[in-house]
């Protein structure tokens, strides 16, 4: 059966996903934890640069599954 989406295609949309989704979950569980305990916008900003930080390392981690781009000679 032929594939319908080529699978480099597929790691790009997961490698370029990482950002956004960890920044939401970073902002929303800070955000959360800004209201319980009456902090914000303390937690707020240090869950989305945690996330940050964890998204890069994740995309550092990923960035090996890539075939390497062939260069003209």
């Amino acid at each position: 059966m032929a594939e319908l989406i080529p699978d480099d295609f597929l790691r790009a949309i997961g490698i370029w996903s990482l950002i956004p989704s960890y920044l939401i979950a970073g902002g929303f569980i800070g955000y959360g934890l800004d209201r319980w305990l009456d902090l914000f916008p303390i937690l707020t900003c240090i869950g989305m640069l945690l996330a940050l930080a964890l998204a890069v390392r994740d995309m550092m981690r990923l960035k090996d599954t890539f075939p390497k781009s062939q260069q003209p000679t």
